[in-house]
């Protein structure tokens, strides 16, 4: 019944896969996004501050007229600025020459750079050399309103390629110890998902091979231990109905084989008798036809009960008016209890009218009452009272009978079930009755409750929803 399983197919390792997938990979993404984001931002506040540097060493050389009037001031000034601000210093002058390098390398040459052209024409520029290893900031240096000069500023972007690295190697150590708390969480919550998942198919496999009497362990109270509790519910309530269909069958064939086994005697009796009297062979008939009637009222009954098990769908609704339903019942069954000399009497506290299925009900609650009227002894009383409220009717049937043992009560609506198996068998009863009646209330939404003494009587309140 249950193929096998492909890994690759498996829920479980679907599971642990998608798991991993988002535990994981939004990690190294994240990593990755954050990573380029510190980058640019690092070189784009050093940019930043460069230009801030060299704005401020043109603002310098502008406000000390460095250009026109010592040089050498000029020099040393640019010399510990370069220092101060760990750059390389170089100033032009409107020519394009180079008239101070800090470096000492450049002077009295003539530079011509994107950035410096950018500087003459009165912006400040920035730009990353080719290789990726030096950028240049230029800066015009005005004498009034003409540009007079330009401050160049070099600076590597070692430095900052170095930070960056530091920075990438602490990152990428936090992805992997990240990646690694996730790659836990998502195996523990495979392991939490899958293990009562797990338990649960070893036990409905045993359940399929008919082992009904398995059970799931229970640990922990969350989602799956509610689950697996319910589970567990659910085959009692399986392993009752298939004790309860055996123990069916077993009263079927039980109450069918004692008419039989009685009509083969009978029979027999007859066929190996010789002239046989005809008032022996009426009695012996009679005695068979009476027998033919009970296995036809036990036949009727289970026909009753399995019509009443199939959907409600077969219900034929209409408005039912209680009371005059329980004023036929009694007067169809007065004659019964004037055989017994019982008091049989009805009350009706309230017009009562229900949608149901009048037929059913009628069935239904007629067995309440007969059986009332068969377990009082002679000169006893059966009382019938119809009430209701806003939401309900009441029915109630009260005898002075016989009574039901309280540990009886419990096992009274099951079929075939009998407390006393004589006496029932005595008055026709097939233990079927109440739970025709059990049914039939269940399937108008009602509720039937008992409540009983023994030797001094029993009462059943039936509660039927007004619809």
């Amino acid at each position: 019944m249950f193929e096998k399983i492909k890994w690759y197919s498996s829920l479980r390792w679907q599971l642990l896969a998608i798991l991993l997938v988002i535990g994981i990979v939004p990690v190294f993404f994240f990593q990755g996004l954050i990573s380029g984001s510190v980058e640019d931002y690092f070189i784009s506040q050093r940019q930043i501050e460069l230009m801030r540097v060299t704005n401020i060493t043109a603002d310098i050389v502008q406000r000390n007229n460095y250009l026109e009037i010592n040089r050498e001031a000029l020099s040393y000034t640019m010399y510990l600025r370069s220092i101060e601000e760990d750059v390389r210093i170089l100033i032009l002058d409107s020519s394009g020459m180079v008239i101070s390098d800090s470096a000492d390398l450049y002077e009295g040459d003539f530079l011509v750079m994107p950035e410096v052209v950018s500087a003459f024409r009165g912006t400040i520029d920035s730009n990353i050399q080719e290789n990726g290893t030096t950028r240049y900031t230029a800066a015009p240096i005005f004498y009034g309103e003409e540009v007079a000069g330009v401050a160049l500023v070099i600076s590597a972007v070692q430095n900052i390629d170095d930070l960056l690295d530091v920075i990438s190697v602490q990152a990428n150590m936090m992805t992997f110890i990240i990646a690694a708390f996730s790659f836990a969480a998502s195996l523990m919550v495979f392991y939490l998902i899958s293990s009562p998942l797990t338990r649960m198919t070893k036990v409905v496999q045993r359940m399929s091979e008919g082992h009904l009497d398995q059970r799931i362990e229970v640990t922990g109270n969350n989602e799956f231990s509610q689950l697996c509790l319910a589970f567990n519910d659910m085959n009692d309530k399986l392993e009752r109905v298939e004790q309860t269909r055996e123990e069916f069958v077993s009263n079927v064939s039980h109450e069918l084989k004692t008419p039989l086994s009685a009509i083969k005697v009978l029979a027999e009796s007859i066929l190996h008798e010789e002239n046989v009297e005809k008032e022996t062979y009426v009695e012996f008939l009679t005695d068979i036809k009476s027998e033919i009637d009970r296995m036809d009222h036990i036949i009727n009954d289970l026909l009753t009960l399995v019509r009443l098990d199939q959907s409600q769908s077969f219900l034929t609704v209409s408005d039912v008016d209680i009371n005059l339903l329980m004023q036929n019942i009694v007067k169809r069954l007065r004659p019964l209890a004037d055989i017994k000399d019982i008091m049989l009497h009805r009350e009706d506290v309230k017009e009562a009218v229900a949608k149901g299925d009048e037929m059913k009900l009628t069935l239904a609650l007629g067995n309440l009452v007969e059986n009332a009227i068969k377990y009082t002894s002679e000169g006893g009383e059966v009382k019938v009272t119809v009430d209701a409220d806003n939401h309900h009717i009441f029915i109630t049937v009260e005898d002075t009978g016989i009574g039901i043992a309280e540990e009886e009560l419990p096992k009274i609506f099951t079929r075939f079930y009998r407390v006393d198996k004589t006496r029932d068998r005595d008055t026709g009863g097939t233990g079927l009755g109440l739970s025709i009646t059990h049914t039939t209330v269940l399937m108008h939404k009602g509720s039937i409750k008992v409540t009983s003494v023994e030797g001094e009587g029993t009462t059943f309140l039936v509660r039927l929803p007004i619809m």
